[in-house]
């Protein structure tokens, strides 16, 4: 959803961005129909930037700094510009100040998009490389243990009970995800089939494979040797 919001959000500013080449090329007939839905698109632009911050906090603190940084650069010229716009009565002045801003929140944008576009890759270059091994639990030592995964924009920590050579308890003790949610019930499946390596839940194949590994890394902390 952050993503889709994401992507609305610059298609938005796009369009906004538009009057300004139409009204230096002369497109009279299309600077007249962007004049017209300037404010509308701007108003939209600002309630789905919010929905869109809202839904990205829960990763934030798996994202990379610079995505964040850019992101929040990119908000407060907006929150400027709209202000500034108000409150200056001079007409000259005002249209100095928006072009200097829209230039500065234009820039913002780009950097934060470039900057999405980089992490996000590395993100999915980590799902990529995750494998879940085999472990024979009955190689591992009766106790209570941890493991944890951090792949970016996922990261899940799992405390794992193990007696007797049978998972008897697997807890998630945090799970940072963006749409994740629904494979938090893999736990149940690892417990009642007494293996790390189970399906994943559909609709949540991410989250599940680092919900998997975070279980498979606490497990091979009470290993044998």
């Amino acid at each position: 959803m952050g993503i889709f919001l994401g992507i609305l959000c610059l298609i938005c500013f796009c369009l906004l961005s538009a009057k300004a080449a139409t009204a230096k090329l002369h497109f009279k007939k299309i600077d007249k129909i962007l004049l017209k839905v300037h404010k509308p698109v701007s108003v939209f632009l600002f309630i789905i930037c919010l929905i869109h911050i809202i839904c990205v906090v829960p990763i934030l603190k798996n994202c990379n700094l610079l995505v964040m940084v850019s992101g929040i650069i990119s908000v407060i010229f907006m929150v400027l510009l709209v202000c500034l716009c108000h409150m200056i009565k001079d007409r000259k002045k005002k249209i100095l100040w928006h072009r200097i801003l829209a230039a500065l929140m234009a820039t913002s944008i780009i950097g934060h998009f470039i900057a999405y576009i980089i992490d996000f890759n590395n993100y999915q270059r980590n799902i990529e490389s995750i494998e879940i091994n085999d472990i024979n639990l009955e190689n591992v030592e009766d106790g209570i243990y941890r493991g944890e995964c951090d792949v970016g924009y996922i990261y899940a920590k799992a405390e794992v009970e193990i007696k007797d050579g049978v998972i008897v308890s697997v807890n998630l003790l945090e799970h940072r995800n963006e749409r994740g949610k629904l494979a938090e019930k893999i736990v149940d499946n690892i417990i009642s089939e007494q293996r790390i390596d189970v399906d994943t839940i559909s609709g949540a194949t991410n989250s599940s494979n680092v919900i998997k590994k975070a279980v498979e890394k606490a497990v091979s902390g009470g290993m044998d040797g």
